[in-house]
């Protein structure tokens, strides 16, 4: 049998930064993708619609920017997305050859609904995570990540459900799903 002591030389993963802000961030987007699949939208939607959600118009390039993927994948998402009405074209102030797209009446309802879950969401782990955060970033990010239990609080009913409609409605988009 090997031998399976831990190597001195050995520290916590969640010790750096870097792995604990990643492990943050799984956990709040497989929260988000929840919330945007029970309003029928993907994750990769969802984030567009959060960043048109600022008001302002953008060009496809900016959109794609902006959810950090490539003009490719944003212009896929945002095909669905004019297709299903949640975005709209309009025109560019001042260069009739750039195209911009904005929310149309219904994106910004179900923007506000998935954003009212997000909001109460954060608000919980706000008030789990207390007044005594730790000593460090990495220590503060690492004790969210736990509170939030992959978007689930702990709750494994909530999580066995999630997984199950993820499964049942694989997202769309290429490369904006984040892994």
């Amino acid at each position: 049998m090997p031998d399976l002591s831990r190597d001195p030389r050995g520290k916590p993963a969640t010790d750096r930064l870097n792995y604990t802000a990643y492990r943050l961030a799984r956990a709040l987007n497989r929260a988000a993708e929840n919330t945007a699949l029970a309003h029928d939208v993907t994750l990769p939607q969802l984030l567009i619609l959060q960043v048109l959600g600022e008001g302002l118009p953008l060009s496809n390039a900016q959109v794609a920017r902006r959810t950090f993927v490539s003009s490719q994948a944003a212009h896929v998402v945002s095909a669905e997305l004019l297709e299903r009405g949640l975005i709209e074209r309009v025109p560019h102030p001042t260069n009739r050859r750039v195209r911009l797209v904005a929310l149309s009446e219904q994106g910004w309802r179900v923007l506000h609904e998935c954003e009212a879950e997000i909001i109460r969401r954060e608000d919980r782990l706000t008030e789990l995570l207390g007044s005594d955060l730790g000593s460090s970033l990495a220590q503060v990010l690492d004790r969210a990540a736990q509170k939030l239990a992959g978007g689930y609080f702990g709750d494994a009913e909530a999580e066995a459900a999630a997984v199950a409609a993820r499964r049942r409605r694989p997202s769309k988009g290429g490369g904006l799903t984040p892994a």
